[in-house]
C-alpha cells in the first residue's frame, strides 16, 4: 500500500484532516490568528486552487516606454517642440574649455 493510499485510508479520505483544520480556523482549540490564517489559507487552496501569479502585461508599471533625450532645457523644464522657432537651434547646452575642467 502507497503512503498516499494508508493516509487516504487512515483519514477517512482526508475528511478528519479537513475536520482538525476546520477546528483551528474557527479557533475551537485556542489557536493564535496566524495558525487560524493558516487554516484558512490551507482550505481556500485545497477548496478552491491556489491563487495564480499574473506577472505579464497587467502588472502595474510594466511595458513598453519611450526615453527622448533634449526634451528638456537646462534648467529642466519640459520643451515644447510647438513653441520652438523654426530653423537651427542653439545646443541645449556646452561645455566651454573642457580640457581645463578638473
Amino acid at each position: 500500500m502507497s503512503f498516499h493510499n494508508y493516509i487516504q485510508e487512515r483519514t477517512s479520505d482526508g475528511s478528519e484532516l479537513t475536520d482538525f483544520v476546520l477546528s483551528v480556523f474557527r479557533g475551537e482549540n485556542g489557536a493564535s490568528t496566524k495558525e487560524r490564517m493558516d487554516a484558512a489559507t490551507w482550505l481556500a487552496d485545497r477548496g478552491f486552487g491556489k491563487p495564480t501569479v499574473n506577472a505579464g502585461a497587467q502588472a502595474p508599471g510594466i511595458g513598453d516606454f519611450t526615453i527622448v533625450i533634449g526634451d528638456h532645457d537646462i534648467l529642466g523644464n519640459p520643451i515644447n517642440p510647438n513653441s520652438l522657432a523654426p530653423g537651427p537651434r542653439p545646443p541645449m547646452f556646452s561645455i566651454k574649455d573642457a580640457d581645463s575642467l578638473d
